[in-house]
């Protein structure tokens, strides 16, 4: 792996994150639902780890599909739930989540100031998320979300769920990404938190940055094998940002 002073910037026109776990502190939260949901319809009390765990074992080898009432279902049989309608389900996780992530949802440190800095410099910056449309609306309307900026303004495309046919690690997202703009790999730049996201951009074949999640320190190894750039805040590369720019006006 390369350190993040490596990275050629000026070469990079295009700037695309993932959401939950990237830009959003969020990981922790989706356990506390699920939790919840298993505790609520079995009476169990489920280890946070053994939640994400399952859940990320699911996601990985389940890309097509309605695959979160999927997902519903697959919590169904595994834990034996009270409710055999893995849609219903699906609705009252949905519901259950917002209760739990309005007032709580927050950037990761020094999101803003990197996601401006990058509009000033003339980058396109995109979203790349498996959250839904909806998902994206709800974020959107949470208190310390929206004081902060408002994510369809903010980004030149967002691209969720609803407009692939399979997810991360497939690398489709990324792929329709490069058709769209009409560019190349060589030309983006990818920050993901998770093994499946680092994978996707690889498989696209975009250099990545893997900005550190606590919740994927169980395919530390793994990512770091395959990202080209590892940083534990965004703090390191707006410096790296600085250093750039600092550069374009000694050379004017």
């Amino acid at each position: 792996m390369k350190k993040i002073s490596e990275l050629n910037i000026k070469n990079k026109k295009y700037i695309i994150f993932d959401l939950d776990g990237t830009l959003l502190d969020s990981i922790g939260m989706w356990n506390l639902t699920d939790y919840t949901l298993i505790k609520q319809y079995s009476g169990k009390n489920i280890q946070m780890e053994e939640i994400q765990s399952v859940r990320d074992y699911f996601l990985h080898n389940n890309t097509s599909g309605e695959i979160y009432i999927e997902y519903c279902g697959y919590l169904i049989n595994k834990y034996n739930l009270n409710i055999k309608s893995k849609t219903k389900l699906a609705k009252i996780r949905r519901e259950l989540y917002k209760s739990i992530y309005e007032n709580e949802i927050d950037f990761k440190p020094n999101v803003i100031n990197l996601l401006l800095r990058l509009k000033e410099l003339g980058y396109t910056i995109v979203l790349a998320t498996m959250s839904t449309k909806e998902q994206i609306d709800f974020y959107s309307k949470c208190k310390k979300l929206s004081k902060e900026i408002k994510l369809s303004e903010i980004f030149d495309l967002i691209t969720t769920k609803e407009s692939v046919s399979f997810k991360k690690p497939d690398p489709e997202i990324y792929n329709n990404i490069l058709k769209y703009f009409n560019t190349t790999p060589f030309e983006c730049l990818v920050f993901e938190d998770s093994y499946s996201g680092v994978l996707a951009a690889k498989k696209a074949g975009m250099e990545v940055v893997n900005i550190y999640d606590k919740y994927s320190d169980k395919d530390r190894t793994k990512i770091n094998e395959i990202a080209d750039y590892s940083i534990l805040d965004y703090i390191e590369f707006i410096n790296e940002l600085d250093k750039s720019k600092e550069l374009k006006l000694n050379k004017k």
